[in-house]
């Protein structure tokens, strides 16, 4: 049986899981490091792939109606809106992906991107390298309000960050879970009040028909003057025009984007700005995660294929 994976870092950063796939006598064929993965080589090679390991790679009706052999389809991380799970599962296909594994990796992303903002990191480095020499005045994060937008593994974990540091965390999430907000020591708040409390607000949710375009024109407007939105989660859920708008207009002091409507960018006005700092999707890529989820992918993919239930099943 033949595995390969459409995800640049799988089995080229951690290697051991590959390995351990190989070691039970399947064929795994990883996708070239550094180069971009494009549709139409996708589809060309996943016509005769048994499992699959993905990034973000669409994997939708074509895709999937191109692969007749295909058994098992993991997602490397946590997203699985790029994937038609329904027709996957009409084809007999079983999707799964990795809940958790990451949740350090973009929880310490989302506190660099904290530290970034509140002291002009990018701006100060950029003003060096112009030939300037002069102060670059910004704020402290101990005593300010950090908003979190969804309390899952991530949420939690960059709560516990945050209160390590003296930040007041305020948190709002649509399943009620008074139990973590007790342990971590976080108020839960309507989203309004929320957004017009807090200093620093930081998305962690998917891409969901409830949570798209969530971050919208009226919802800015509630923003606390001067205050920094982040956005780790799924570009979706932020009205991009309207972030520019509050961004140009001095409604929000800033933006931290992990994330994209559209990956790559293509015109997206909010580069231009320079309060506005982008990272191309890393919030998972650490060495220690990419190796805990590349763990989760192989024993997914090695379940399914051996006629078991694997551990992590989203379509079943």
């Amino acid at each position: 049986m033949l595995i390969r994976s459409f995800s640049p870092t799988f089995g080229n950063v951690a290697t051991e899981p590959a390995r351990w796939l190989r070691d039970q006598g399947w064929q795994v064929e990883l996708w070239p490091q550094g180069q971009p993965v494009e549709r139409a080589k996708t589809k060309e090679l996943i016509a005769d792939c048994d499992g699959l390991v993905t990034g973000m790679a669409p994997i939708d009706q074509e895709m999937l109606l191109a692969a007749p052999h295909l058994k098992v389809v993991t997602m490397h991380g946590t997203g699985t809106n790029h994937i038609d799970l329904a027709f996957a599962k009409e084809r007999g296909v079983v999707v799964c992906n990795v809940p958790g594994g990451n949740q350090r990796a973009v929880a310490e992303l989302a506190l660099g991107l904290i530290f970034s903002l509140a002291r002009s990191i990018p701006q100060a480095r950029q003003l060096v390298l112009d030939g300037g020499w002069s102060p670059v005045i910004g704020c402290e994060v101990s005593g300010k309000t950090l908003g979190i937008l969804g309390l899952g593994k991530i949420g939690r974990e960059l709560a516990r960050m945050a209160r390590a540091l003296g930040m007041e965390v305020v948190a709002h999430t649509r399943t009620p879970r008074p139990e973590f907000a007790a342990e971590l020591g976080l108020t839960l708040l309507p989203l309004d009040e929320l957004l017009a409390r807090a200093d620093f607000i930081s998305l962690h949710l998917p891409l969901t028909p409830q949570t798209k375009g969530l971050i919208g024109a009226r919802e800015l407007a509630l923003v606390k003057p001067g205050a920094y939105l982040l956005n780790l989660g799924r570009g979706g859920v932020v009205e991009e025009t309207s972030l520019y708008q509050a961004l140009t207009q001095g409604r929000l002091a800033g933006a931290a984007l992990d994330v994209l409507a559209q990956e790559p960018p293509q015109d997206n006005p909010l580069l231009e700005l320079d309060q506005v700092i982008v990272v191309p999707h890393i919030g998972g890529y650490s060495v220690e995660s990419l190796s805990q989820v590349g763990w989760t992918c192989a024993r997914n993919i090695a379940a399914v294929l051996r006629g078991e239930q694997p551990p992590h099943p989203v379509n079943l």
